[in-house]
């Protein structure tokens, strides 16, 4: 019925990211409750009639299988995938801290602390989220960081 391929993202915490495409249109991305398999496929075709999903914005839903079209995993990139496409040749500062080219001064600064605390590990500390996320927003630091220094030197 579904992919039987193994996810690595959340397995060692009994869940998975993935992307769950709904029979009316309608798409679901959040983590997925694992079997101890840690496997979505098995989470999808053993005997359960529902699927216990967590969304990003922390919500619960146990969704119909009837009602799911596909599930895809969603493979959240590591701290090192990002920085290996922070290469310098293709690397648009203007586009990492979301302001337009020739962008300087105070608003620079604003676009830099804006976009420094949206993904300061302070800041995320205190929410429960999964170790891919810690590693994203580190890493989405380090690229902020790096936008910064390049625009101001």
């Amino acid at each position: 019925m579904f992919d039987r391929q193994r996810t690595s993202s959340n397995s060692e915490m009994g869940r998975a990211m993935a992307l769950i495409e709904l029979v009316d249109g309608r798409a679901v991305t959040g983590q997925v409750r694992l079997p101890l398999s840690g496997k979505l496929s098995e989470a999808m075709n053993n005997a359960d009639q529902f699927l216990d999903v967590v969304t990003g914005d922390g919500k619960r839903q146990f969704i119909a299988k009837h009602r799911i079209q596909t599930a895809s995993p969603v493979e959240v990139p590591k701290a090192d995938q990002l920085q290996k496409r922070a290469d310098l040749a293709v690397f648009d500062p203007y586009a990492v801290l979301g302001i337009p080219r020739g962008t300087a001064g105070d608003e620079l600064k604003q676009a830099y602390h804006k976009m420094a605390r949206a993904y300061h590990p302070d800041r995320l500390a205190s929410l429960d989220l999964p170790k891919e996320m810690r590693d994203y927003a580190a890493a989405m630091l380090v690229r902020v960081n790096l936008a910064f220094e390049q625009l101001q030197g």
